[in-house]
């Protein structure tokens, strides 16, 4: 009977680790990849005393062990790399509205320009009836007080050309001869324009910044719902960690979590 050779070849396996290697040209590393871990594994089993042979319960630990870490390293990475996607997402969709009015928290005063609309935005804790929306201009003059009827609970949204008016997407009958403003269109000649009925044509406010209020009759008393109006996208900054911020029209920056409501206009 041969006697017992007690040297451990797997010795030869983990030099590469040393700090004294001789092999200065490769890149030392404390790390084990998953090759050197079964060849360290075989060289163990190769050399394993026959009389004391490995436990097979510690053997399997061991490789479950490994698998464990080996599989959190690649979790780790898959999620650093759906989190690069995440922010290359959002930087494409936070371009995609520059010259997009949006509705955003803390945003009070919308701008209406020439031809254009200005958006509203509340949100209704519990329904409410005789809404009533209050137009201001920028110094904080009332400009118009509109009625808008009931509302249930939930998101309402307003749109105003300066001149009409829409509520959740529905145009508001107005009695335009109740307005404040009761300006007519002209042609060269200071004559009054007519439309195909032959009724002098009205026209809407003057671009600028307005304001919206919103009161309504909840549980019998009259409340005032906060309203946020829309901003136009002027550009959009990016952080070095990919964090997208909108910059709008009138100074004003926000998140993109910070949206409440895209306006198509």
């Amino acid at each position: 009977m041969s006697a017992i050779d007690n040297t451990n070849p797997a010795s030869a396996v983990l030099d590469q680790y040393s700090n004294t290697t001789k092999n200065a040209a490769a890149p030392k590393t404390n790390e084990m990849g998953q090759d050197e871990f079964l060849k360290l594994m075989i060289a163990e089993l190769n050399n394993q005393n026959p009389l004391d042979p490995q436990d097979n319960g510690e053997f399997i630990a061991q490789l479950a062990q490994f698998s464990t870490v080996e599989g959190l390293d690649k979790l780790n990475n898959t999620t650093e790399s759906m989190s690069d996607g995440m922010r290359s997402n959002q930087a494409l969709q936070a371009s995609a509205l520059v010259g997009q009015s949006v509705i955003v928290a803390g945003n009070d005063t919308g701008l209406l320009l020439n031809k254009g609309i200005v958006s509203g935005y509340a949100e209704l804790p519990e329904s409410a009836t005789n809404l009533t929306l209050s137009i201001q201009d920028k110094n904080g003059q009332l400009v118009e007080q509109i009625p808008l009827g009931n509302q249930a609970a939930g998101e309402m949204s307003i749109r105003w050309d300066g001149l009409n008016l829409m509520k959740n997407g529905e145009i508001v009958e107005l009695d335009y001869s109740k307005l404040n403003r009761q300006e007519f269109y002209t042609d060269e000649q200071g004559e009054q324009v007519l439309d195909e009925a032959g009724n002098p044509i009205l026209m809407p406010y003057p671009a600028g910044e307005y304001s919206f209020k919103v009161t309504g009759g909840v549980a019998g008393k009259t409340e005032e719902f906060a309203t946020l109006m829309s901003a136009r996208v002027d550009s959009v900054s990016l952080s070095p960690s990919g964090a997208a911020t909108l910059n709008l029209a009138g100074g004003k920056r926000a998140g993109m979590d910070e949206i409440k409501q895209i306006v198509n206009e």
